[in-house]
């Protein structure tokens, strides 16, 4: 059987109308190399224990994608390797993106074990994305830690202020989800600086040595299902603890999380808040407040703070299914494009110019193709 990674002829993939239009890329991966960020570790005891033979990233996960294509871990390469900003600016050139948000995409920390060992990647990959990205002009997302809430107020001390930084990047996984307390004094940081924070799927994946996570085998169930999984559970978990009453300006981005899960978390939550209110004035944020209930319906905390990226698009062939699965998805207030880049994942805005739910209502097309992107990044 023929492989199915390629790498994408631009020619026969991107519409020429996608050059006339605004495209922004909210997940544009940076991929430095382990011994250029070696020179940007400042500890000495930190770096001596990230250069032994096992390097940055000791611990394999027990699932990899590597079992699923023939090319291995090269596949997160297919499209090319970013390492300096001319390397950006030529494969947006390639796919018709006018603005890429870029990220370090570190996505192997969460799943390390040390936490002095963590943030001194994470930092180092901060400092090396000043200095060839934010510096060069490129809109850069840099990296927080979520293990360490210290030390990802000591990373947004140093650079929140940068021009260039126009949003915050860090990870959603099977553990604490994003709307437990001990995240209120980064949220609070974030709103007074005006970043939005965009949290990616990590390499923890459904906690595995678990009877659930030893099943899961294949890439359909890990990466297509395991994301989505845990990004709703954040979602909810954000919005029922009061998070976006406590802090109306946060917006949460939630990459690679999938998408269509929305009208199913839209109408759910709402009924059953509105069958059992009465629990959430015991949540620690109303609790302490004296509120005894949210401010909004879900739903609407749904539509107004939490946006998701498009990759990998999944539209449905029929247009007026699409153009229903958008509508109930309130795609017009919560999708943002997304390429994915240089990952054999790479979905290019080629949808918005050929299906008619796009083509029909280009104002929607806008919306998720930059509008709403550019609502929320400190551009």
């Amino acid at each position: 059987m023929e492989s199915s990674i390629q790498r994408l002829d631009p020619d026969a993939e991107v519409p020429e109308e996608a050059y006339d239009v605004d495209v922004v890329d909210l997940d544009f991966h940076v991929n430095p190399r382990q011994e250029d960020l070696k020179a940007y570790v400042e500890d000495d005891r930190a770096l001596d224990r990230l250069s032994t033979e096992f390097g940055m990233w000791p611990i394999p996960d027990k699932w990899d994608a590597a079992y699923a294509i023939d090319e291995g871990n090269e596949g997160l390469f297919t499209q090319g390797r970013a390492e300096v900003a001319e390397d950006v600016y030529e494969a947006c050139e390639r796919f018709a993106i006018d603005e890429p948000i870029v990220n370090a995409a570190i996505n192997g920390l969460p799943h390390q074990h040390h936490p002095v060992l963590k943030n001194a990647v994470l930092h180092a990959g901060n400092s090396y994305m000043l200095d060839h990205f934010v510096d060069e002009g490129v809109p850069t997302a840099l990296s927080i830690p979520k293990w360490d809430v210290d030390a990802a107020l000591a990373e947004l001390d140093r650079w929140g202020d940068e021009d260039g930084v126009v949003a915050v990047y860090s990870w959603f996984d099977p553990r604490e989800p994003w709307g437990v307390e001990e995240f209120d004094p980064v949220f609070e940081k974030l709103e007074s600086l005006g970043l939005p924070l965009l949290l990616h799927g990590s390499l923890a994946f459904w906690p595995q040595h678990s009877y659930i996570g030893d099943e899961m085998l294949t890439w359909t169930e890990v990466l297509g299902f395991d994301w989505p999984i845990h990004t709703m559970v954040n979602a909810v978990n954000m919005i029922m603890r009061g998070v976006f009453d406590k802090y109306p300006d946060l917006n949460v981005v939630f990459q690679e999380g999938g998408h269509w899960w929305i009208p199913f978390l839209r109408y759910r939550m709402d009924e059953f808040y509105e069958m059992h209110p009465e629990d959430v004035q015991i949540t620690p944020r109303k609790f302490e407040s004296g509120e005894h209930y949210l401010q909004r319906s879900p739903s609407e905390a749904l539509r107004d703070n939490i946006y998701v990226c498009t990759q990998p698009m999944a539209l449905p062939r029929n247009s007026t299914e699409a153009s229903s699965m958008l509508e109930l998805s309130m795609a017009s207030d919560t999708f943002c494009y997304s390429s994915d880049w240089p990952h054999q994942t790479l979905d290019p805005p080629t949808w918005f110019f050929t299906n008619r739910a796009f083509t029909q209502d280009q104002e929607l097309r806008d919306d998720v193709l930059s509008n709403n992107a550019r609502e929320i990044l400190r551009l």
